[in-house]
């Protein structure tokens, strides 16, 4: 046998090595895996609208889906259920109540940055309203996001002021709905977030009684968390990591490129130029930067409103 033969009998070794090595050991289609994000349809999920847009997570070989969901008790069961791998931003309260029952299921990868420069909260009163100050809420009705939270710690705040809350009727009502019932009468003030805070103020009609409640009870308020499953980090930690480096960019994305965010946000939320113009983020903080004491002394201040069964050891539940 030739030399010449024998070359060519290797080279084809060679290639039928590689094919057997390609189609014995090659990732079935079916075991690649598909990160499952679920989000909120609201501002606060605006660092997942800019990793789609701007291709963080391709950027990090991701393959994901997005899973719209109705609310942050939503979001929280659907990852104790399986059902999602992550989510970009939910209240914190959920979060932490289950890790309270069931210590372990997440890890907290960021948290919400509500200051009194990034107001995410305000108290609106129409126009004309003859309110003028806090102690004008006496006698009157405010309007407020659905569960206690939200009206728990609008009371402690009121009551701290010395204003007597007893005199207030705090009536529960979807955010949606907020601005309606503001405009038609059926409630005197509302306490409302992002963007209705926009809508309502470009519209003229409505004005601002008092900023962030929120930030001023806690700066910055982490009252805001991004979470990730901790089952699905120990089944594909570097994929977990990944994941959590591009929403991280987004984050950091929108405080370098506030236009271009704002862009964003219309095209997602449908909003008008000048709402966005006037809509102030959500931001959030990486993991790197959490303030372990400030979160600490959310989820104690939880407690003590009777939000939270016991205390939560914060320490635990960040991600690291």
């Amino acid at each position: 046998m030739t030399r010449k033969s024998l070359i060519g009998i290797a080279a084809i070794l060679i290639v039928i090595l590689v094919l057997i090595v390609y189609f014995f050991y090659r990732i079935p289609p079916e075991q690649i895996i598909t990160v499952r994000i679920g989000y909120l349809n609201i501002v606060a999920s605006l660092p997942l609208f800019i990793a789609e847009e701007k291709g963080f997570l391709e950027e990090e070989d991701i393959k994901y889906k997005s899973i719209p969901i109705a609310s942050s008790n939503q979001l929280v069961d659907a990852i104790v259920a399986g059902n999602i791998d992550c989510f970009i931003e939910s209240s914190a309260v959920p979060v932490l109540a289950v890790e309270l029952q069931s210590p372990g299921k997440m890890k907290v990868f960021s948290v919400s940055e509500i200051t009194m420069q990034t107001p995410f909260d305000a108290l609106l009163v129409k126009k004309d309203s003859p309110i003028k100050d806090l102690f004008n809420l006496e006698e009157k009705k405010i309007g407020v996001f659905p569960g206690s939270t939200a009206t728990n710690l609008l009371k402690k705040y009121l009551t701290d002021r010395s204003i007597d809350v007893s005199k207030i009727l705090f009536i529960p009502m979807l955010p949606a709905n907020h601005l309606l019932a503001l405009l038609e009468g059926s409630v005197d003030v509302i306490h409302a977030y992002e963007p209705t805070i926009a809508i309502a103020l470009s519209d003229g009609n409505v004005r601002k009684l008092y900023g962030s409640i929120y930030a001023e009870m806690l700066s910055p308020n982490p009252q805001g968390v991004a979470v990730m499953s901790t089952s699905f980090m120990q089944k594909d930690p570097k994929i977990a990591a990944d994941i959590i480096r591009a929403l991280e960019r987004a984050m950091i994305f929108m405080k370098e490129n506030d236009s271009k965010s704002r862009q964003i946000l219309a095209n997602r939320m449908k909003l008008s130029k000048e709402a966005v113009s006037r809509c102030v983020f959500l931001y959030m903080l990486p993991h790197q930067q959490i303030n372990n004491i400030v979160f600490q002394r959310y989820a104690d201040m939880l407690t003590e409103l009777r939000e939270l069964e016991d205390y939560v050891k914060i320490d635990d539940l960040i991600y690291h």
